[in-house]
């Protein structure tokens, strides 16, 4: 009983949400304009990766779609690097050379 009383511990063992406050917080981030990221189907995933290997070993242009809560951006070049322990790829074009993530891929297409 001793420890719910020190620091900040009476609070953070009821940590509850009413709904009105849930629901309050979901408008706000509809309002704000972010957006949730999309699920994908296994089949999609499996098609972004092949792509993204035949970018790696013809060097062959790909479009990456990135997600960002605002918009999305693209990314044009060729897959460079596939770090499966990062899980990021490294794509190269004329000007530079970008980092991405997996969980951040939500569309490729072939340029």
């Amino acid at each position: 009983m001793g420890k719910k009383l020190e620091g900040n511990g009476l609070f953070e063992s009821s940590r509850m949400m009413l709904p009105e406050h849930r629901e309050q917080l979901v408008r706000r981030r509809d309002e704000s304009g972010c957006r949730r990221r999309p699920s994908l189907d296994d089949q999609l995933l499996e098609q972004f990766a092949l792509l993204l290997l035949e970018s790696l070993e013809g060097h062959g242009e790909v479009a990456v779609g990135v997600f960002d809560p605002v918009r999305d951006d693209v990314v044009r070049g060729r897959v460079v690097q596939i770090d499966f322990t990062l899980r990021r790829i490294k794509m190269a074009n004329d000007t530079e050379t970008v980092s991405i993530r997996f969980a951040d891929i939500v569309n490729v297409a072939r340029v």
